[in-house]
């Protein structure tokens, strides 16, 4: 028998958010304050960009920003590996999205792929920093300002990294980043755009100004959702009923069970953006901010000593392709991703064994039926949509949690000696990845 595990998820920014969403709702000033424009002058000082514009959702701060971008040149080349959303984003913003395919080892965009599908009808280039891991994005700049292209950096996953000194989402014409409730900066909804154009910043600022706030209704909803996750997942509530409700539901393939913890939906296409999107931060939400950002460099660092962890016990496995360990600032590690062929042999031995973790379910979008007539061979985005296990790491998971995991993981292997090696693309071995990432890096 074994002691339940910690759950594979918390939300960040707990009771501060929940303090906040009280207080704010008695006193009936959700939609009271200037807090919009207080938050949005701290993140552009933390942020070191003239303009930080605060969203309603990451992907409105996508549709708004392309639609500016691409009013001349409609092509937008991205990362088929992200969620189906941001696909609907660059569609509804009136492009045309071209999928490159992407470095196994980081999960993001491929250089040399984005300046191969560059042409003249390019009106820009966005990238994803996924998982908490800054893509080449020196790289993407140079050849962005070489082929004078627009660059669009998604840093929805990867708020606080930074390369070389300059946070992630600030070397190109726009940052997108997400408070939703899974970041590790959570106003329940949100998002932000950074910019130092002040065309662009005047452009979202004019398209924000005629909108209405997000409804004090839903933010409420997502707050009791919110409150109801942190209570289950609280180790003695999650440890007595949650766990063992996963993991019956996950080894027994419970639909019901497992749909809950999902976090993609089927794709469905969308070419015009749903009118509940359309919509402003309140100040509620900005107030909940503002005690988060002075703990994200301290977070991060937890994070990045557990990816240290994980690295130490897992990279030599041939079997699994682990992501590159970065302790500069680059690489923060909202999860650590790591790749093998079969992931759901090793994640139900993993749940039998006293261990709470998932699949990553997010898709290869230029595969999806939906996004047919956009169709591009991406055969590493393809290999890794259906290969990438999450290992937690937030904060407060504990490093003792983290070595049980690669305990068993390495347990597994060692009992599954005849397990392939990954590669790299559909082709070169695994090692020849890694190498080749840590070169570029």
């Amino acid at each position: 028998m074994f002691l339940p595990p910690r759950s594979r998820a918390r939300f960040y920014g707990r009771s501060t958010n929940y303090q906040g969403v009280l207080r704010d709702a008695v006193l009936g000033r959700i939609t009271e304050g200037d807090d919009v424009a207080a938050i949005e002058r701290t993140l552009a000082d933390y942020l070191g960009v003239r303009h930080a514009v605060c969203m309603p959702q990451a992907r409105v701060g996508i549709y708004f920003t392309l639609s500016e971008l691409t009013r001349r040149r409609k092509k937008v080349v991205l990362s088929p590996y992200t969620i189906h959303d941001v696909i609907n984003m660059v569609i509804c913003a009136g492009a045309t999205p071209v999928f490159a395919d992407i470095d196994r080892a980081t999960c993001n965009v491929a250089t040399d792929e984005v300046a191969r599908l560059i042409d003249d009808d390019t009106g820009a280039v966005m990238v994803t920093h996924l998982h908490g891991l800054a893509c080449d994005i020196e790289g993407v700049t140079r050849v962005c300002r070489d082929r004078k292209v627009p660059l669009v950096e998604d840093t929805s996953q990867s708020f606080g990294a930074r390369v070389g000194g300059r946070r992630l989402g600030t070397f190109g014409d726009a940052g997108i980043y997400s408070f939703g409730m899974a970041k590790n900066v959570n106003c329940l909804y949100g998002g932000l755009v950074a910019t130092d154009r002040d065309d662009l910043a005047a452009t979202l600022r004019d398209e924000l100004r005629q909108l209405p706030y997000t409804d004090s209704s839903i933010l409420l909803r997502r707050a009791g959702f919110c409150l109801t996750g942190d209570t289950i997942t609280s180790p003695l509530f999650f440890g007595a009923a949650t766990y063992w409700a996963f993991r019956y539901g996950y080894l027994h393939e419970v639909e019901a069970l497992n749909k809950r913890v999902r976090g993609e939906d089927a794709p469905t296409i969308k070419r015009t953006i749903p009118e509940n999107y359309l919509r402003r931060m309140t100040p509620m939400q900005a107030r909940l901010l503002v005690p988060q950002i002075p703990e994200v460099d301290r977070l991060a660092a937890i994070r990045v000593g557990y990816a240290r962890i994980y690295d130490e016990g897992l990279a030599g496995i041939p079997a699994i392709l682990t992501p590159p360990l970065r302790e500069d600032g680059s690489h923060i590690y909202l999860n650590y991703a790591i790749q093998v062929k079969d992931r759901h042999a090793l994640l139900r031995f993993l749940m039998t064994r006293g261990r709470d973790l998932t699949v990553q379910h997010m898709g290869n979008n230029a595969d999806y039926e939906c996004y047919g007539e956009w169709h591009r061979d991406c055969p590493a985005a393809r290999a890794t949509a259906g290969q990438v296990l999450l290992l937690p790491t937030y904060p407060g998971y504990g490093e003792r949690e983290v070595k049980k995991n690669v305990a068993l993981i390495q347990e597994y292997f060692r009992t599954h000696a005849a397990e392939r090696p990954h590669d790299a693309a559909g082709r070169a071995p695994v090692a020849s990845a890694r190498a080749a990432t840590s070169q570029r890096s």
